[in-house]
C-alpha cells in the first residue's frame, strides 16, 4: 500500500522540527532570551535540556514508525504530546505556546487516526500492532 501524503508530511514535520529542537536544546544556555525565560520557569537549564532532548528523540522515533506504518508510533506520538503539554502547562510562562501545541496535536491526531491513517497503520483506535486480515 502506498503511504498517504499526510503521513509523509507529518513524519517529515516531526523530523525537521526535532532537528531544530535539538539545535535549540544545545544552544539554549548561550541564548539570552532563553536564559531570561528559564528564570521565569523556575526550572533548571539541565532539566530543560534533558526534557527537550528526550522529546526530540521520542518524536524522531515516532516519525520513523509513521513512515514505516507502525501503529505504536501514532499512540506514542499522542501520548508523549499529552505528557509534554501537561509539563509545559506547569513550567512555561508562555501559555499561548501551549495553545498552539494543543492545536497541532489535534490536527496531527486527526490525520493519524483518520480512515486513511487507519488503513496505513492497518489498525483501529489505540491498537499498538497491525491487525491481521
Amino acid at each position: 500500500m502506498k503511504r498517504p501524503l499526510s503521513m509523509t508530511i507529518i513524519a517529515w514535520f516531526l523530523i525537521i522540527f526535532s532537528l531544530f529542537g535539538l539545535y535549540g536544546v544545545f544552544t539554549m544556555g548561550s541564548n539570552p532570551v532563553m536564559t531570561k525565560m528559564l528564570a521565569e520557569m523556575h526550572t533548571s537549564l539541565l532539566f530543560q535540556q534533558v526534557w527537550g532532548t528526550i522529546g526530540c528523540i521520542v518524536n524522531l522515533i515516532c516519525a520513523y514508525g509513521i513512515l514505516k506504518g507502525q501503529p505504536w508510533s501514532r499512540v506514542l506520538y499522542v501520548g508523549w504530546s499529552v505528557i509534554g503539554i501537561a509539563v509545559a502547562f506547569f513550567t512555561s510562562p508562555m501559555k499561548s505556546v501551549i495553545l498552539l501545541s494543543v492545536v497541532i496535536l489535534l490536527v496531527v491526531g486527526y490525520f493519524l487516526f483518520s480512515l486513511k491513517g487507519n488503513e496505513w497503520f492497518a489498525a483501529r483506535g489505540l491498537a499498538l500492532t497491525r491487525e491481521e486480515g
